[in-house]
């Protein structure tokens, strides 16, 4: 394919169309990450304020209950997979734009080479 078949490929729709779905794929990764040290976060937090209250070793913050520990859990848990849910979100409208792009140059060039169904 020369240079000029290619210009023709990508209209400017296309281009900002797939430049929206580099965007989204990129900020996925990323979402997924801070989420993540969210919920890192989230269990530093509780132990720092358990050692503010009185001097504990992390042996004896994690043996505090199971209630305790479950809810410190939960919380983080939360935390993450609200990140996944945002990651998964940004995949999908990547995907989902990528599809468009690659679909409609498909039926541009079905009606270039002549084939009707």
């Amino acid at each position: 394919m020369n240079e000029e078949e290619q210009k023709d490929l990508f209209t400017k729709k296309h281009a900002t169309l797939w430049r929206i779905s580099m965007w989204a794929n990129g900020l996925a990764s990323i979402t997924l990450f801070i989420f993540f040290i969210f919920a890192c976060a989230q269990i530093l937090q509780a132990f720092l304020a358990s050692s503010n209250q009185s001097q504990i070793t992390p042996i004896e913050f994690f043996s505090k209950g199971p209630l305790y520990i479950l809810n410190i859990l939960l919380n983080t848990t939360a935390v993450f997979l609200q990140g996944a849910v945002y990651y998964v979100t940004l995949k999908g409208i990547a995907l989902g734009l990528d599809m468009v792009v690659e679909t409609d140059i498909n039926y541009r060039d079905q009606k270039a080479e002549g084939v009707s169904e």
